[in-house]
């Protein structure tokens, strides 16, 4: 696992910023330095960096859904560790927490709706790497967390892109309250968080190279942005759905044209809440170019997040997925191309079906 540089500081963002078919909302950033997040795991051997001297910068950026995202920062990072040329990266972990205020919150059994989204969002990024970088945002799976993904989001990180994982206030495990599916508002988190980065808030990031994952409801999250179009962003290029499906409770079309973008679809075959039928066919509904991941006796979280060989191996897949897509601009992944990241060299430990 790569190294990592942990910066605890939290931001709080109100912004002109949501998904593409809402209304833009009105902002404002502040960031104040805090100790770390005491539900925010730390490794052993880690140095921290802290807020050293306050220095203030001002960034502004208009999304393709035309709408824009006004951000001040107050802060300067401590010197890094010795940083290698290439990947894998050290990484460096920071704590955003963004607010739309224009997006409700639902009730949590016995805690009441809440007028506004509150999201705390974990920023995984390269050290010493100077953007634009790609973008991957995440999104947890029902009564979860962004740190029970860590290995996940330190492995794209330290490939050299910049990660977001919000904790979504519907179906998150640590908020006061009971956790509720909330599909739809869920996506529509994601592409707040998208808006929110673009005017560089957490560093620069290019807006031509952004990617969507997500676990389980995650994954679900992200097969609404990929396959219904009331939920779609064109700023997306690459979808990474790990046994997420298709939700029974948003209403469709759903694939009703081809999207845009590629899209990479993993579940093992003993997934115990049975999305191995219920991935393959959103799978088999994506009109794009498209893999399916499916692992051998793979079951629904380990799979991904494990330290198992094959949940390294499943890992490094997505990584390589990532890299081929954000490499392709212009261009359209191929089939071979798009067979050849997932696979690897030698012999996976999953097997792997193309579309398109």
């Amino acid at each position: 696992m790569p190294s990592r540089v942990q910066i605890r500081s939290r931001r709080l963002l109100v912004g002109f910023v949501g998904a593409p078919v809402m209304a833009a909302a009105v902002g404002l950033l502040v960031l104040w330095q805090t100790s770390a997040d005491p539900r925010l795991p730390t490794t052993s051997g880690v140095a921290h960096t802290r807020v050293t001297s306050p220095v203030g910068t001002t960034s502004t950026s208009t999304s393709t859904s035309a709408t824009t995202s006004t951000s001040t920062s107050t802060s300067t990072l401590a010197p890094r560790p010795p940083v290698p040329p290439g990947p894998p990266y050290a990484v460096e972990d920071q704590t955003t927490v963004l607010v739309d205020p224009g997006r409700p919150t639902p009730a949590r059994s016995p805690v009441a709706a809440k007028p506004v989204r509150v999201l705390r969002t974990i920023i995984r990024r390269p050290a010493g790497v100077s953007g634009p970088i790609p973008l991957v945002v995440f999104a947890h799976g029902y009564d979860s967390e962004p740190e029970v993904y860590e290995s996940l989001l330190d492995e794209w990180a330290a490939a050299g892109y910049m990660v977001a994982a919000p904790e979504c206030p519907g179906s998150a495990r640590d908020l006061p309250g009971t956790p509720v599916p909330d599909y739809g508002a869920q996506a529509r988190d994601i592409s707040f968080v998208i808006t929110s980065l673009l005017g560089g808030s957490a560093g620069p990031v290019d807006p031509h190279e952004i990617a969507v994952a997500g676990h389980s409801d995650g994954g679900t999250a992200v097969t609404i942005m990929a396959l219904n179009a009331a939920y779609a962003d064109a700023r997306v290029k690459a979808y990474v759905n790990l046994a997420g499906q298709i939700p029974p409770d948003v209403a469709g079309p759903w694939a009703p044209t081809a999207t845009p973008g590629t899209l990479l679809v993993a579940v093992g075959d003993d997934d115990q809440y049975g999305n191995l039928a219920l991935s393959t066919a959103m799978f088999d509904a994506a009109k794009m170019p498209k893999a399916l991941l499916t692992v051998p006796g793979g079951d629904h979280l380990g799979t991904f997040v494990g330290s198992s060989t094959t949940a390294r191996a499943v890992r490094d897949a997505t990584t390589r997925f990532l890299g081929v897509v954000f490499a392709s601009r212009p261009q359209t992944v191929t089939p071979a191309q798009l067979r050849g990241s997932v696979v690897g060299s030698g012999s996976p430990p999953f097997s792997v079906k193309v579309g398109d």
